[in-house]
């Protein structure tokens, strides 16, 4: 799961995290000034996180709700 936002300074984050029957975990957080705004690079950085976990290990991606996130989430399928 992806969850992105911007702190009280402006700055753009996104969490990772992943959800299991044995609940949910923190994965690591992102700094997403410069990737955001882009879907390529949101894919890229969805890709990542699933990379990281194992595609094996993934059933389904749940990226934050904006349009940039929805596209990333198409390249991924």
């Amino acid at each position: 799961m992806s969850d992105g936002w911007i702190d009280k300074k402006r700055r753009s984050i996104c969490n990772f995290l992943v959800n299991s029957p044995k609940g949910t975990v923190f994965l690591y957080s992102l700094d997403t000034f410069d990737i955001s705004k882009i879907a390529d690079k949101v894919f890229k950085m969805l890709n990542d996180a699933v990379e990281f976990v194992g595609e094996e290990n993934v059933v389904q991606v749940v990226p934050d709700n904006a349009v940039n996130f929805k596209a990333a989430g198409e390249l991924l399928m």
